[in-house]
């Protein structure tokens, strides 16, 4: 090394010869350049190379996004029918027809199974043909995901292997049925074929490894192992192998997955082909390499001390475009070096923007072209499951889309209603108006909302609202409109029948001259409409009396209208009103109001407390009538019944008095019983008068008259003599007065001579209700022996003539060994006067033994 140094140190003490730099010059340029050109032959040797596999990997993607968009056509068709409301209902027969219209269409075949294997319907079947019971093995993972699935490679018994698109069919939220359909794999090769660049090989690999399609050979290698000899060497980019093919040439082997079904897209490409285009630019960059290096050497030898640096700067250059760098621009007095490096740096510009615009526009591309297909996938999908109506215009206001529910609704296939041929549902009488509705709308670009009629699949008339907006683009062009119409024929009726009960509701009020009021319990306040104010003297009433209601409520305070009702009715009113506003009990009253000119009035006030959903009390609901007019007919009616009963109390005292007047110079036996007989007989039709006083002679209880009437025939405290049993029945005056006339005679003939003569007899009296008639029936028990008496009294024809008479009915007296036995039967005026099987006063109504009165 020192030895060296030497001779160099001597060499430039003596100096070099012209020629010996002219050398070193042309060695300097020659080196450059050679390395110049050699970096470029690299750096476009590897970017030809990265061009061809990014051309080769979006072609296999190409292919990958080719059978993702056919297996997602497939599972919406499957999702479509999986939500037929066939289905739900079990039509398996139209369910059927559907599918084979479908599959028809499609040329597959598609099963539909229970999760046991049962299948239900096969299309590969003909209509009517038994159905095996075998299921498929994959059925059981899509119960149990409750999702799609795409199975690999299917090799039946015999035939081509074949692969299936299955979806669940959920009903109530769970797994019924499995959908699936059979796919054969010429479809995917047929996909393959599409679009093949000349000697490339393209194929289709399922999860399991097994080859599905492929672009050459398919019938033979379908179904077969993947040749593992194609992933020979994986190269430094993801997805790309270099390996050999069935023949051994050596190929460059690219693969993906796909998105949906979880198979691998393959090419493989012969690396012949891969290299040509590379060898013919290789020899075309040589070639103008070497001229370069010639001009450049001739140029060396006269400006080598001008050239020398500029070139070492595009040799330097050259390294940073090899590496991704910018170029940096070069400051030369020579036009052509200053030329080249400007064009070097604009293009390492450009092709370092371009490359990324071009990997930014294909990664774009690729992800809107994947979301627009699965946003177009997923609308129709909801719109077809959608329970409304949905549909689409285009920019002419042309439909162009309908989903399923027009089918459902009017029963036609929705494509027969597109175009212009939806006006043939719109009732005729509303046609015109909704159109003029619509086209005004599209024309102004507005959105649009109308209610029309139409006529459903039965012929009957609904109401649709009618609801769209205008549908734009990124550039806001218009597109037409999507719209959709909901069902409101429930919410019509309810208006209708809404709008005549508040008429009915109003004439009601109006005929009965009834206010009305309500109290609002949470916030306190109270309103009484118009015709309640007037009630109270609120109002004054005008000459033409307004009929109730016509005017709104207002809000009085409450104290307003309490200040009116007489000081003695207050303070009961004001506690039921307390009941009321605490939702305790319903509300019904009546009391008095003092008029500012100082008359009284009587108010009848009913209320009912509505209450929210849980129970809780919201509001009370209540009305006014004003019942002076009656109140002062009823005290009318009162005094005149009371003075009618005096004078009839008067009348029989007088009677009795003449009787006993007349009587008093009767002597002997015979005398004393007829004077008491007749005193006893007044004494009864008193005690009958008295049941019909209390009820105001508007008619007497049946259980109250023969109570009143064998009262002075009961026994000794503590001992039983009589039984009654009969329903509740109310009956006329007359007949009241009748019977218990008939009581009374029977009870002192019992007294005489039957039951009632011994200690230990009974009498049982029972009545009964058939139909309209009243029969009741007076039976003796325990007395002495009876036997038909020789000749008839006063007592017999009383109650066999004149009550028979009276009632316009039967009576008959047997007088069995045991006891008499009367047995009344007379039709009622009033039958709805019964009120009921229930015995009164009880189920068996006994009188204690009292002391015996009479007089």
């Amino acid at each position: 090394m020192g030895g060296l140094r030497e001779r160099w140190q001597a060499l430039r003490e003596r100096g070099l010869s012209t020629q010996v730099y002219l050398v070193a010059l042309a060695i300097a340029l020659i080196g450059p350049g050679l390395l110049f050109t050699a970096v470029l032959l690299v750096r476009y040797a590897s970017l030809e190379r990265t061009r061809f596999e990014q051309d080769a990997r979006e072609t296999v993607r190409g292919i990958a996004l080719a059978v993702d968009r056919d297996t997602a056509g497939l599972v919406s068709v499957l999702q479509t029918l999986a939500t037929s409301p066939r289905l739900r209902e079990g039509e398996f027969s139209t369910f059927e027809g559907q599918a084979r219209a479908v599959t028809g269409t499609l040329g597959l075949t598609l099963s539909l199974r229970r999760p046991d294997g049962t299948q239900i319907v096969n299309t590969a079947l003909p209509p009517g043909a038994p159905l095996p019971v075998a299921g498929r093995p994959y059925d059981a993972d899509i119960i149990a995901s409750r999702r799609p699935l795409v199975t690999g490679a299917l090799r039946e018994a015999a035939g081509a292997p074949t692969y299936a698109v299955a979806v669940p069919v959920m009903i109530d939220g769970a797994p019924a049925y499995v959908l699936s359909l059979s796919v054969p794999v010429e479809r995917l090769h047929q996909i393959l074929l599409r679009d093949l660049d000349p000697g490339w090989t393209t194929g289709l690999i399922d999860r399991d490894g097994i080859l599905l399609a492929r672009s050459s050979d398919h019938a033979a290698l379908s179904g077969q192992p993947m040749f593992e000899a194609l992933r020979g060497r994986e190269s430094g980019t993801p997805g790309l192998w270099e390996g050999l093919d069935r023949q051994r040439r050596p190929v460059l082997f690219v693969e993906t997955q796909t998105r949906i079904t979880g198979w691998t897209a393959a090419a493989s490409i012969p690396k012949d082909r891969v290299e040509a285009s590379l060898r013919r630019w290789v020899m075309a960059f040589a070639g103008f390499g070497l001229l370069a290096l010639a001009v450049s050497s001739v140029l060396a030898v006269r400006l080598w001390s001008r050239v020398a640096e500029p070139l070492q700067l595009l040799a330097a250059a050259g390294d940073a475009l090899a590496r991704g760098q910018p170029v940096p621009r070069v400051s030369t007095p020579i036009r052509e070096i200053r030329q080249l490096a400007d064009v070097l740096a604009d293009a390492s510009q450009s092709l370092r923007s371009r490359i990324g615009e071009r990997d930014a526009a294909l990664e774009e591309q690729s992800r809107g072209l994947a979301a627009l297909r699965e946003s177009e996938a997923r609308f129709r999908h909801m719109a077809d499951s959608a329970p409304a109506l949905i549909w689409m215009t285009d920019a002419e206001g042309r439909v162009t889309f309908l989903n399923m529910h027009f089918e459902f609704l009017f029963g036609r296939d929705a494509a027969s209603l597109a175009g212009d041929r939806w006006r043939e549902i719109i009732h005729p009488d509303d046609l015109a108006a909704f159109e003029a509705a619509f086209w005004a709308a599209f024309a102004a670009r507005r959105p649009f909302r109308a209610e029309t009629r139409v006529h459903d699949r039965t012929g009957a008339v609904r109401w649709l609202l009618c609801e769209g907006v205008p549908r734009l683009d990124d550039r806001q062009r218009f597109l037409g409109y999507t719209g959709c119409n909901v069902d409101i024929t429930e919410g019509k009726l309810a208006e209708r029948a809404l709008r005549q009960n508040e008429e009915r509701l109003r004439l009601a009020l109006a005929a009965g001259q009834l206010g009305t009021w309500e109290i609002d319990l949470r916030t306190g306040q109270q309103r009484i409409s118009a015709r309640s104010a007037e009630i109270f003297g609120l109002l004054p009433r005008s000459a033409e009396s307004w009929p109730a209601e016509t005017l709104p409520a207002e809000t009085w305070p409450a104290e307003t209208w309490l200040r009116r009702v007489h000081p003695q009715d207050r303070p009961g009113l004001e506690t039921a009103l307390a009941a009321l506003v605490a939702g305790e009990s319903d509300y019904g009253a009546e009391f008095r109001v003092q008029m500012p000119d100082g008359a009284t009035r009587w108010v009848s006030a009913q209320a009912v407390t509505q209450r929210d959903t849980i129970g809780r009390p919201r509001r009370v609901i209540g009305i006014h009538q004003d019942v002076t007019e009656r109140r002062r007919a009823e005290d009318h009616l009162r005094l005149l019944i009371h003075e009618l009963n005096h004078r009839v109390k008067n009348t029989l005292a007088t009677v009795q008095s003449i009787a006993m007047q007349s009587l008093r110079r009767l002597r002997g036996q015979e005398a004393e019983s007829a004077r008491g007989a007749f005193v006893e007989r007044l004494i009864a039709l008193a005690r009958a008068h008295d049941v019909l006083t209390r009820e105001s002679w508007e008619g007497a209880d049946l259980a109250e008259v023969v109570a009143g009437a064998i009262a002075p025939l009961e026994g000794p405290r503590g001992r039983r003599r009589f039984s009654a049993t009969g329903p509740a029945l109310r009956l006329p005056p007359r007949m009241a007065l009748s019977i218990a006339m008939a009581l009374h005679e029977l009870g002192t003939n019992a007294v005489k001579y039957g039951a009632l003569s011994v200690p230990d007899g009974q009498v049982a009296i029972a009545w009964s209700l058939e139909g309209c008639a009243l029969t009741l029936r007076w039976r003796e028990s325990g007395g002495p022996p009876v036997s038909p008496p020789t000749r008839t009294g006063f007592g017999s024809r009383l109650i066999g003539q004149s009550l028979a008479r009276d009632l316009d009915g039967t009576v008959t007296l047997d007088y069995a060994p045991e006891g008499v036995v009367c047995t009344i039967r007379a039709p009622l005026a009033e039958p709805e006067g019964a009120q009921g099987p229930a015995p009164a006063p009880s189920d068996e109504q006994r009188f204690e033994d009292r002391p015996e009165h009479v007089g």
